[in-house]
């Protein structure tokens, strides 16, 4: 009878995870189609991730459960408030007759950033039932929508040429749910380097879980998001051959997604064959981290290629 009534808890919490993005989603839409300019929404997505970081940290701090509680709704709020600039932006493009995803130039990359890795940390979240992590991995959040707003063109641009096609779609969402992924396994590992560094405090002791827990989130969500990986760089290559007539050009951002991709294979292959554990695989995705922002920023922002449409 208990096994019974565990399972239908769990087939009543996902019914309720389901309900609320739905919810969450519906009300993206109706604010979406409110007419207010994109960026109202997507300026007040970066105040809330910033409230939303704060509450993390007092709740990594204090411990108390209405905060852990609070921090999550404000994510969450903070989401739906993203995904309804995105909305409100592609129906901006579409009044403008150059309609396109919202997540072609370096403005629109970074928020949908943002949006990927706040929902894939909420599922990591609902999985573990550990908050904390929020405190490492909100802040980025934070800071990715900020650079978005105060350093990258607002502008509505048309797309070039080799960016009017359907792989837009689908290789752009596999990149930036890597990206996610990424990002969530940094903060998981952070973590952990700050809870083995102050073993033994009241700090490490009380305020983060296990490092057991951690390992493991940071293993997991770079295991999902690495086939994903994996598939936006053979998606990127098929697409290469169609707009440029070849699969491989030795773009630097063709380069530095290979490198990305050896690293973290590099890790896996470490951690699953290998039996690395702990603070030597932790160090090894803080370092795959800054392949990441070197893959996004430095070779968007500096090293001019095939891929320099997301300068701007």
């Amino acid at each position: 009878m208990k096994e019974v009534s565990v399972e239908k808890k769990k087939v009543s919490l996902f019914s309720l995870d389901l309900m609320t993005a739905f919810g969450g989603v519906l009300l993206a839409i109706l604010l979406g189609l409110l007419p207010y300019p994109n960026t109202f929404w997507y300026k007040s997505a970066m105040l809330i991730y910033g409230l939303g970081s704060l509450v993390y940290i007092a709740y990594a701090f204090l411990r108390e459960k209405i905060l852990g509680n609070i921090g999550t709704g404000v994510l969450l709020l903070g989401l739906v408030l993203n995904l309804a600039g995105m909305i409100r932006r592609g129906i901006e493009s579409y009044q403008m007759g150059i309609f396109h995803p919202p997540w072609s130039n370096l403005f629109e990359a970074l928020t949908f950033w943002s949006f990927i890795a706040g929902s894939v940390y909420l599922i990591v979240e609902r999985k573990y039932g550990f908050k904390v992590i929020g405190a490492f991995v909100l802040p980025l959040i934070f800071l990715t929508s900020a650079y978005a707003i105060f350093k990258a063109s607002h502008e509505i641009q048309p797309l070039m040429p080799a960016l009017r096609s359907y792989w837009l779609y689908i290789h752009v969402i596999t990149a930036f749910t890597g990206y996610a992924g990424f990002t969530v396994a940094f903060g998981g590992a952070v973590a952990y380097l700050i809870k083995d560094y102050f073993k033994g405090k009241r700090f490490a002791e009380n305020y983060l879980p296990s490092k057991e827990l951690l390992d493991e989130i940071t293993y997991k969500s770079i295991a999902i998001v690495f086939p994903v990986w994996t598939a936006s760089i053979i998606l990127g290559a098929a697409w290469a051959n169609e707009a440029w007539g070849g699969y491989w050009s030795w773009d630097p951002k063709e380069v530095w997604s290979l490198i990305v991709w050896l690293f973290f294979g590099a890790y896996l292959h470490a951690r699953q064959l290998m039996g690395w554990k702990g603070r030597r695989v932790a160090w090894m995705v803080v370092a795959g981290f800054i392949t990441v922002l070197i893959c996004f920023f430095a070779i968007n922002l500096y090293f001019p290629g095939l891929h320099s449409y997301a300068t701007e």
